[in-house]
């Protein structure tokens, strides 16, 4: 599934928190999360939201659709700081409700 946030959610995400599509309330945990533990989040079913602040975009993904778009971002994504060369690079977040469902939070950074 995907579903554009932007509209409602958009601000929510640079706080720190997001209400998903599902209703369930996420919080940011970490920041940096590795590609290779993303890897195993995606493949079991974690959804994905891309978070670009430039952009204005605020996006859901679940299901087939976040394992499609996670092998699109996934050679862009980096641990440290943005090298500032002009492409998008992306860091992946933990984020977790309160009953400790996850979701991984991508943000770019150009």
């Amino acid at each position: 599934m995907r579903c554009d946030l932007s509209a409602d959610h958009f601000h929510e995400a640079g706080q720190g928190w997001l209400v998903a599509p599902n209703g369930y309330r996420y919080f940011r945990c970490t920041t940096r999360t590795q590609r290779k533990e993303a890897d195993r989040l995606v493949a079991d079913g974690v959804p994905l939201v891309l978070y670009y602040w430039a952009g204005e975009q605020l996006d859901w993904r679940d299901g087939a659709d976040a394992r499609d778009e996670w092998q699109v971002v996934r050679p862009h994504v980096i641990t440290g700081e943005p090298r500032r060369k002009g492409d998008i690079e992306w860091t992946v977040g933990r984020w977790e409700d309160e009953d400790g469902r996850l979701v991984l939070v991508l943000t770019g950074h150009c």
